[in-house]
Order: structure tokens, then sequence, then C-alpha cells
């Protein structure tokens, strides 16, 4: 189930708050994910559906996963989203002539630059087993990601693919946030 941007912006205080509320399964994360820790982990995140397919497909790769490969290859598409978006929206400011879609796209890819720069922390922090800095890294990427979306809540509506892309960030930046409670 898909979610309005514009509701989006009180989900990331709940998903936070069952994130960090809720207690993670006990194993280690270097062994191969099970199928029922999958399942706990995707059932906390915005869009069970779309992390429970994306989680298999890595999970089912011929080599065997562990959640914290599952959490670093999770990251890394995000950071491929946040960088593809931020680089969207360069592009939209050079051709876009309405200025309040200007205005909306220039402020859009100052909150995708921290988003990037805010993925590139949470590789280091899963690496050096940071917890704290890998909640903190993923949380901030989601409110620059929740502050970009908001801005779209008036006419002129976006005609571009920024909402998808947003949405798809929301949702690896959820996936990544559950699965932090159940590492390290």
């Amino acid at each position: 189930m898909a979610f309005p941007l514009r509701s989006s912006s009180f989900l990331l205080p709940l998903l936070i708050v069952i994130t960090f509320t809720t207690a993670p399964s006990s194993g280690n994360p270097d062994l191969k994910v099970s199928n029922s820790t999958i399942k706990a982990v995707c059932s906390k995140t915005l869009n069970p559906p779309f992390c429970l397919d994306l989680l298999h497909f890595y999970a089912d790769h011929p080599h065997e996963r562990s959640l914290k490969d599952l959490a670093r290859i999770t990251i890394c598409l995000a950071h491929s989203n946040a960088t593809a978006t931020r680089d969207l929206l360069h592009r939209l400011i050079q051709h876009t002539d309405n200025p309040r879609l200007k205005e909306r796209y220039t402020s859009c890819s100052k909150n995708y630059v921290d988003s990037v720069g805010d993925m590139e922390q949470a590789k280091k922090s899963l690496k050096s087993s940071n917890k704290n800095g890998l909640r903190d890294a993923v949380a901030g990427a989601m409110g620059e990601v929740n502050a970009c979306g908001e801005s779209f809540g008036q006419p002129p509506a976006d005609p571009s693919t920024l909402p998808k892309s947003n949405q798809k960030l929301l949702h690896l930046c959820s996936i990544i946030l559950v699965m932090s409670k159940f590492l390290l």
C-alpha cells in the first residue's frame, strides 16, 4: 500500500517510535537471515510487501546473506536512489519554466544533497557497527525526503517522477531503520 506524501509526515515519528520500542529478535546478524527475521523486519516498515520482495530477492541469492549483508545492500540501493533523485532534481531545475516548481525543485535538491550525505554516513556507521550513527543517518535522510515531499502539498502538481522517487527512498530508509534494531 502506498502512502500519500502529505500524510507521511506523521508516519516518520510513528515509525521511529515503533522501531525503537520493539524488541529485536535474538540471533547473530552475521548468520544467514531467516524467513521469520525478514517477516519480522518487514512487518514494521512503511511498505511491508515492498520490503518482503526486496529482502527475499537478495536473501535468495546463491551466496548466503546475513541481515548485515541485506542492510548493506539496502543502504547501497537507498544511496543510489538518493543520488539519482538529486541528479533528476538538477535537471528539473534547469528545464522547468514554472517558477513555483523551480523553487520547490531547488529546495528538494538541497534536501537530497543532505540525504546523499546521510546515506554515506549510514554506510560508514554500518561498517563500524555504530548502531546509533546508523539510525541517526537514516532518520536524517527520511526527514529530508519528507521535507521535500511536503513542499508539493499545494498546486501546481509535480509532473515528474520525483514523487515516486521520494516514496521509494522513504520505503528503503524505513527498511534500514527497522533493520538497525536487529543489528549490531
